[in-house]
């Protein structure tokens, strides 16, 4: 996977800096905000709650659920922690399409930071571990541990203040993880191969990588600080169409890392560009030739765990952290955003922590908890 043809440079891409078995585009036009955008996040409240909460098994103390994802409507995996406040146990359900059921892991599993899931019989996660395997593996059957390459570790984009998108599958589709050998000092890639994580090759050598996303065996991205030649280290993303890598480089923004990305089609990705400070976070867009770029409508007050998930239809959802409100929930389409809420929860500030469309429809599942830590984890559906 590390061969390909050159590809002819295209309009706002400056010539082309091609180096052997793949492409680089230089972005040189950035727009600071989408054509026509209107940032009414709080003229379109949705009048009734369009999102319903979706009950799950009892937590043990202080319950957090974290993580979240979908292979379709009667497959979908959330991971999170109960006892929180004492020793911390890790929890696992499993949604058949009719309610949430809790899942045995294996014995010693730490933390689960990271899911994802190409259908009832295929799912994954990464968990916290100082030592061993750090990978989880879903056969239809039970949970077992699955080993990364020796030395390769998930990858901690320290200072980043959470752990990201480091695994990633299709439905029906190949999965793929991110890791980081201390060795060799770089970040690599994996994907899943015979029951186990295989190195993989690309383009140019990762510094260090921040998120991975499949959308099939021929649409890969992963956002990465790359070791480009002539130009050092350089924010950019690589992309994988399944004959050849592209290296696309995009305009890079102090204190700022790729943390989400929702590949659509080859004219459509969205990505959210987050903060390591509490500096306003960003939606961007991929149009196949160059990246725009739209301001979240998020409080500067809040810290706001990046999510985001493409809606089915052309636009994006992406949530952030309420100070004094419920409207956590925001859907940004045709250059507009517009806010939801949650069911049942008026006045009350929460901390959406995850977000994920359910393959082939334009149903999302979010995952989350109220800020204030007094009230039950959440797991909300829109339909």
């Amino acid at each position: 996977m590390d061969g390909g043809k050159i590809v002819a440079g295209c309009r706002r891409i400056v010539s082309g800096v091609f180096m052997a078995g793949h492409r680089v585009l230089r972005v040189t036009a950035w727009a600071a905000g989408l054509a026509g955008v209107v940032l009414t996040p709080s003229a379109a409240i949705a009048a009734s709650p369009e999102w319903e909460k979706v009950p799950t098994p009892p937590f043990e103390g202080l319950g957090v659920v974290t993580e979240i994802a979908a292979a379709g409507p009667w497959a979908a995996w959330a991971g999170g922690v109960e006892d929180a406040t004492s020793s911390g146990k890790p929890v696992m359900m499993a949604w058949n399409g009719r309610q949430w059921r809790r899942q045995a892991l294996p014995p010693g599993t730490g933390q689960v930071v990271d899911l994802a899931a190409a259908g009832p019989r295929n799912a994954w996660g990464i968990y916290l571990n100082e030592s061993g395997s750090p990978a989880l593996h879903w056969n239809g059957v039970a949970w077992r541990r699955v080993g990364y390459p020796a030395g390769v570790r998930p990858t901690m984009p320290s200072p980043l203040p959470t752990y990201l998108q480091i695994v990633s599958a299709a439905r029906g589709g190949p999965a793929w993880s991110l890791g980081y050998d201390s060795q060799a000092k770089k970040a690599v890639a994996l994907r899943f191969q015979n029951g186990r994580w295989v190195r993989q090759k690309t383009p140019v050598p990762m510094v260090s990588a921040s998120t991975v996303a499949v959308r099939s065996a021929k649409d890969i991205w992963i956002a990465c600080t790359c070791d480009i030649p002539g130009a050092g280290p350089t924010e950019a993303m690589l992309h994988w169409n399944g004959g050849e890598w592209s290296t696309i480089r995009y305009p890079s923004k102090e204190q700022t890392y790729i943390a989400k990305i929702a590949p659509v089609s080859g004219t459509s990705v969205w990505a959210y560009r987050a903060s390591t400070s509490y500096a306003t976070p960003e939606l961007m867009h991929w149009d196949g030739k160059s990246w725009t770029s739209t301001t979240i409508p998020a409080s500067p007050f809040a810290y706001h765990f990046p999510t985001l998930a493409d809606d089915g239809d052309q636009g994006a959802w992406v949530s952030v952290s309420t100070v004094d409100d419920d409207k956590s929930y925001l859907h940004y389409s045709g250059g507009r955003w517009n806010a939801e809420s949650g069911e049942g929860r008026p006045g009350t500030a929460v901390w959406v922590r995850d977000l994920a469309r359910v393959p082939g429809t334009r149903s999302v599942w979010s995952v989350g908890l109220p800020s204030s830590l007094a009230g039950l984890p959440f797991i909300e559906r829109r339909r």
